[in-house]
């Protein structure tokens, strides 16, 4: 460990920062049985950090609700389910982008509600409607909306999963996205295909060599 010669650092809130989600995870999972969601559970938490899935869940203690923390938490165990999706079907993956890119040619940018680029807009369309499904079934649909509308990020995502909900759902089943394999049925082979590759390596599938 550093030495700190002349000064004090003191990591007491930070620590009880990190402390109270994991007390809120801890709840949250005694209240309600998540396991059906739970491809990973290797959970860092880190109070600045964004949230982000491989190779652990990273979640941070920006949160102040059970919703915000269930949200949080079942978007990142989404995003290790298309992960699994997209090693095991290869195929249905790259049409699901050809459909969605169909279906929404010229997708915003960051600034205007979409993701930090074209490919994880795409993405987030999948991973934001698994999360609105996943989270409803816990707590009442229409708060769950309220909840996801009032974000500061993805807005346009979002509402587009909101809005469009019957007709992304359709699409889902017929590319066979959908219904959602629980983590509950997924053999040790199928988890190890969900934690392979994290999202920064992912790219278009159109754009593949």
């Amino acid at each position: 460990m550093p030495e700190t010669p002349d000064i004090e650092i003191d990591l007491t809130a930070a620590r009880r920062s990190a402390e109270r989600v994991r007390d809120m995870l801890i709840a949250l999972r005694q209240r309600f049985d998540l396991s059906p969601f739970e491809y990973c559970k290797r959970i860092r938490i880190s109070p600045t950090e964004i949230p982000y899935s491989h190779p652990r869940i990273t979640l941070n203690s920006f949160v102040s609700s059970d919703i915000g923390l269930l949200a949080m938490y079942l978007h990142e165990q989404m995003h290790w389910y298309a992960t699994w999706f997209e090693h095991t079907y290869p195929a249905q993956w790259r049409r699901l982008f050809e459909r969605l890119r169909e279906r929404y040619p010229d997708v915003p940018g960051a600034e205007a509600g979409g993701a930090n680029d074209e490919f994880s807009t795409y993405l987030h369309l999948l991973v934001n409607l698994l999360e609105l499904d996943a989270v409803s079934g816990f707590i009442d649909r229409e708060q769950v909306k309220r909840h996801l509308r009032a974000l500061p990020f993805y807005r346009w995502i979002y509402q587009t999963v909101i809005d469009e909900h019957e007709a992304l759902d359709a699409l889902y089943r017929e590319v066979g996205f959908l219904p959602i394999r629980a983590a509950t049925d997924m053999s040790d082979k199928d988890l190890r295909l969900a934690a392979l590759t994290d999202e920064e390596a992912l790219r278009l599938p159109s754009s593949r060599a």
